[in-house]
């Protein structure tokens, strides 16, 4: 969509050809590698996983398998998936070059990165479900392994030389982007390489690491799914530790009383705390990035400055609360899928009504406090930023509204309608909270042609806004036309053999 996006461009606008094929690279190669870097989540990070959950991994080796065997089978699976949609993808990478602007040996570099790329994903993925059990575990951690070798170098050498200076990290400065896996495309798309070249030598010890890196851990999940198919044994149980148990039984028996299904809803006791812990992390450490906490407490008087650094943090922080939303709204049917228990609760004369006033109370039970507080930071922020960026500020808090309420819909209906429900949260992300920006960026090149690049900052927003609020009616309209009054037809359907 976006390279018909872009060829519309040059052919309404008269967009130089060559720099059209050149932009048109590094968009789509953009956002193949993002894919890639992502496929392992969703292929194999939850096989080895899921076995465990249902008690059959410990039947494989009961047969003539071996473990690596077991791995490399198991990751197969999602290899042989993402090696061929990447390779249908990869073509697209050489029409730049019939437009021109782009060098032919650029292209075969960074289908090599695209390669080394979905496989050192694909090879995290498997690792973290030989350690783990829970879906959720395992995709939270591949995530953030990935995001760590993307980017944790690079923060980490940048904290450092804001700490201690130019002298401390002058000797870190030409070896700290060997060991970041984006290092590789960074370094084949900035036009630098040839033989011999320091670029290239750079290059090469980058592709290194990577594919270092992945066969590490897939020889690290052969040696750990060998070892956990096995019973564990039995901890003592201590005085405390029946003493915290008490405590537990005794709080969720209020909740019973109250609701049974908010009771089966909120399973887990550090739900909020989690939820605190995750916002005083991203908040602060945006702060400190944007250097947010010298505007909020007076330090600095640069207004500007000031609403592009409390913009970008509330961004993130919003996303990331949007993103844990969609998890959490996709647990009411996702679990008990799962556990097959949804034929149970089917049984009972529970209505649609009933689950989703429990489903309410949980995810405000977990997110509640969190936003309130973050929704009370903003009037400060608002006051010590540009008159210019209020309508950012009204716009962006509408827009969160609109689009937790539109997760809240879409993931009860995705976790109750979708084939595999362990991947009904990504689909909620990719709908409410990724399609809007595509559909933005697309209407805006074509917009932008055609008014010759005069944009009107308040109409750029007001599309964004209308963009997203239609984005969000479309997919709860459709969500409470299946949970409303089709809710047991739906439900039954998704407990239906073959579902």
């Amino acid at each position: 969509m976006i390279v018909y996006a872009l060829i519309f461009v040059v052919i309404a606008d008269g967009y130089p050809l060559h720099r059209a094929g050149s932009d048109m690279f590094f968009v789509v190669s953009g956002i193949m590698i993002f894919l890639c870097n992502i496929a392992g989540i969703y292929l194999t990070a939850d096989c080895l996983s899921e076995e465990k959950r249902n008690g059959t991994l410990g039947l494989l080796f009961l047969t003539n398998l071996r473990g690596y065997e077991v791995v490399l089978g198991k990751m197969s699976v999602g290899t042989i998936q993402a090696v061929l949609g990447l390779l249908s993808a990869v073509p697209m990478l050489v029409v730049p070059v019939l437009m021109g602007g782009v060098d032919p040996m650029l292209v075969l570099r960074m289908a090599v990165v695209l390669f080394a790329t979905l496989f050192l994903s694909l090879s995290v993925g498997i690792a973290c479900s030989a350690i783990f059990k829970s879906s959720k575990v395992v995709t939270g951690t591949a995530l953030g392994i990935i995001l760590f070798l993307n980017f944790g170098v690079g923060l980490i050498y940048e904290f450092l030389y804001e700490i201690f200076g130019r002298e401390f990290v002058s000797g870190l400065s030409g070896i700290y982007s060997l060991f970041s896996t984006g290092n590789i495309y960074l370094l084949a798309i900035d036009g630098g390489l040839g033989l011999g070249g320091q670029a290239d030598v750079e290059w090469n010890i980058s592709m290194v690491f990577v594919i270092g890196f992945s066969i590490f851990s897939i020889l690290f999940a052969i040696w750990k799914t060998a070892r956990t198919w096995q019973d564990q044994p039995e901890k003592t149980v201590t005085n405390m530790v029946l003493q915290k148990t008490s405590n537990n039984i005794h709080r969720r028996s209020r909740v019973l009383d109250k609701n049974p299904l908010h009771w089966l809803a909120a399973r887990k006791k550090f739900g909020p705390g989690v939820v605190w812990l995750g916002f005083v992390i991203v908040f602060t450490f945006m702060m400190i990035v944007t250097n947010g906490f010298q505007y909020l407490f007076g330090l600095s008087k640069f207004t500007s400055a000031a609403s592009g650094s409390f913009l970008v943090t509330l961004w993130f922080v919003s996303s990331m609360f949007k993103w844990w939303m969609a998890g959490a709204a996709c647990e009411r049917f996702r679990i008990d899928r799962g556990e097959s228990a949804l034929e149970l609760l089917l049984s009972t004369p529970l209505e649609y009504q009933d689950f989703a006033k429990a489903h309410r109370e949980r995810i405000r039970w977990q997110f509640l406090w969190p936003i309130i507080l973050t929704l009370c930071l903003i009037p400060f922020m608002m006051g010590l930023s540009s008159e210019d960026t209020l309508p950012l500020y009204i716009i962006g808090i509408l827009m969160f509204f609109i689009d937790v309420w539109a997760t809240y819909f879409v993931g009860m209906h995705t976790s109750l309608t979708l084939r595999k429900p362990v991947y009904s949260s990504s689909l909620v992300i990719l709908k409410i909270h990724i399609l809007p920006y595509l559909v933005f960026f697309v209407l805006f090149l074509i917009i932008g042609s055609s008014t010759s690049g005069n944009f009107d900052e308040n109409g750029v927003l007001a599309l964004w806004f209308l963009v997203g609020l239609i984005n969000s009616v479309f997919w709860v309209g459709r969500a409470n036309f299946f949970l409303g009054e089709k809710f047991r037809e739906t439900a039954a359907r998704a407990v239906s053999p073959g579902s």
